[in-house]
């Protein structure tokens, strides 16, 4: 499969979050409405190549029954496979977590139209690091690298970090690949994007410490970070709706990055309810929020984003948001309540509850003592 630039000289990149299906979603209505956002975008934006951002379907029976696990990945990207639309998709933390990631890679990478492969040695940490060239209209020249790495799970000492990083062999292959790659350009760095699930810790940079303000709008940090509250900076667009859940290691694949030139733009997944943006130390980052109603969701904000590269100027790409609302869609899985809440609503509304249950455990549980001190009391 080669890709190349269309004869308007554009490629157009569609990208999908965290969609997280299960066994169950022949039946389920949030399979549906997921659905009917990828055609709506699809329809409307008729892409070169769609992008799973990782954490794509459920994995835990496809020892007990791969053809079912075959058959939701099947399912879950024929929208885009049966329009004749490559789709590349990357490994989340979730993918790892029950150690069938060859099984998986090797089915995604049986499907016609589907991308997922690993070109690094067997020896590099993760299952699917791999690069894919775009070319020229007219198919002769190479022009653009997209990179899909895998950012594994979690770190094997939870007490240094919660979830693991790319590993520093991976970013060995990756900049070995890179020369590689200056070769084939004539001696400069290929334009290029990086592709993967969990962000780096530069994506902080895109943001800063909140004035006690602006709390009500602010979002906790993760993990080492949680005793601060965070805004975008000026400059950062979109919605920061929770910390970023990035490693609190840094292994230097941002300075990797920098190291090899080229890099433009860097797309993150994980975080459900984050879409910000913006620009570090030259290098674009944007965090993708789940284009699906699966996992914890703000309400339908579910969103794909469209990023636009340009054969005659590939630096200057273009990218754009379009939310489930914004195509006019309606939404059956979820109550005319929660059809309605902004992310902000939505967040607060499941903070209450959790906050709720506690107190009514705690309520429960006071009670009970009281009468077990009161009947113990009188024995």
């Amino acid at each position: 499969m080669k890709l190349k630039f269309n004869s308007d000289g554009k490629f157009r990149l569609l990208l999908f979050g965290d969609i997280h299906e299960h066994y169950d979603y022949k039946t389920s209505p949030r399979f549906k409405d997921m659905q009917k956002l990828m055609n709506a975008a699809l329809d409307e934006y008729k892409p070169d190549l769609c992008v799973f951002l990782g954490d794509n379907c459920n994995t835990d029976k496809i020892e007990e029954d791969p053809e079912a696990f075959r058959e939701m990945v099947a399912d879950l990207v024929k929208p885009i496979t049966s329009r004749n639309i490559p789709v590349a998709c990357i490994l989340g933390n979730h993918e790892h977590d029950h150690g069938h990631e060859d099984e998986i890679v090797a089915i995604y990478n049986s499907m016609e139209n589907v991308i997922m492969r690993n070109d690094a040695p067997a020896e590099v940490t993760g299952n699917a690091n791999f690069k894919e060239i775009i070319y020229s209209s007219d198919g002769e020249k190479p022009v653009f690298c997209l990179w899909f790495i895998d950012s594994n799970n979690c770190f094997e000492d939870r007490s240094l970090s919660h979830y693991d990083y790319v590993h520093p062999d991976q970013i060995e292959w990756f900049e070995q690949e890179c020369e590689k790659l200056k070769e084939m350009n004539g001696g400069k760095p290929m334009p290029s994007f990086v592709f993967q699930h969990t962000p780096v810790p530069e994506e902080y940079e895109l943001l800063r410490k909140a004035h006690f303000w602006e709390l009500p709008f602010a979002t906790r940090g993760y993990n080492s970070k949680r005793k601060t509250f965070y805004v975008g900076k000026k400059g950062t667009k979109g919605y920061v709706g929770e910390g970023p859940c990035s490693p609190e290691v840094n292994s230097g694949q941002f300075a990797s990055w920098k190291k090899v030139g080229g890099i433009l733009g860097a797309f993150f997944g994980h975080d459900h309810l984050n879409d910000f943006w913006g620009k570090y130390d030259g290098i674009f980052m944007a965090q993708h929020k789940t284009a699906g109603f699966r996992a914890y969701t703000d309400g339908c904000r579910s969103c794909v984003r469209l990023v636009t590269i340009d054969e005659k100027n590939p630096e200057q790409f273009t990218q754009e948001l379009k939310r489930f609302k914004q195509f006019g869609l309606k939404c059956e899985c979820l109550g005319p309540i929660m059809r309605t809440l902004t992310d902000r609503q939505s967040i607060t509304l499941h903070v209450l509850g959790y906050i709720a249950a506690g107190l009514a455990g705690a309520g429960v549980l006071a009670f009970a003592i009281i009468k077990l001190t009161e009947y113990f009391g009188g024995k």
